[in-house]
């Protein structure tokens, strides 16, 4: 089943492929004239149908949906690897990582049943974990991390609105292809905004 924003759910997925893409080819090497056309190149390979459906689908089906803070990353991420645009400064990108290697090993290690508490199920509709977040959103945007707390807010709201399958917050705010992406850019300095072009 696709969300009931399936442009959403096909942007997100375009959007994970060419940051994929991006980490793992030499794009930043390229005339900045033929980026674009790659890029496009890849989306429209990606919109091709297969047995009745976008290329899209298949993709889909293999890495799931991405979360709403998968493709705000994936934007910056690319425009930052590819144009030189910074959205998301070196120090907000050294906290994202953080907080999510910290939120991974608190999430998915009990998600799979390693304990007796399943902390994936606080993602549904727990007002503790909304309260939090609301919390962190004020304390991000006081500290001008502006691009985390714009992830945030715009993760509550994508689930409040029911934007993608799934209808837990957790969805909404990581999933694992993202997670191995961010920790991935480490490898990779320009992604991680530590050179200025």
């Amino acid at each position: 089943m696709i969300s009931s924003y399936p442009l959403l759910t096909g942007l997100s997925i375009v959007l994970l492929c060419v940051a994929w893409a991006s980490l793992l080819l030499p794009l930043a090497r390229l005339p900045l004239a033929l980026r674009p056309v790659l890029i496009v190149g890849l989306t429209l390979l990606l919109m091709l149908p297969l047995d009745a459906d976008p290329a899209w689908y298949a993709v889909r089906g293999i890495f799931g949906d991405s979360s709403i803070t998968a493709v705000l990353f994936y934007i910056a991420f690319i425009l930052q690897q590819n144009f030189s645009w910074q959205l998301c400064r070196p120090d907000e990108l050294a906290l994202l990582r953080r907080l999510l290697a910290v939120t991974a090993l608190l999430l998915y290690p009990f998600a799979l049943g390693l304990t007796g508490f399943d902390s994936y199920s606080l993602g549904y509709a727990n007002p503790w974990l909304l309260a939090i977040l609301f919390i962190m959103a004020l304390l991000l945007w006081w500290r001008t991390y502006y691009f985390l707390a714009i992830s945030l807010t715009a993760s509550v709201a994508a689930w409040s609105l029911q934007m993608l399958e799934s209808g837990n917050l957790w969805d909404y705010l990581l999933d694992p292809v993202f997670v191995v992406l961010l920790l991935l850019t480490y490898m990779k300095p320009a992604a991680a905004g530590n050179q200025t072009r």
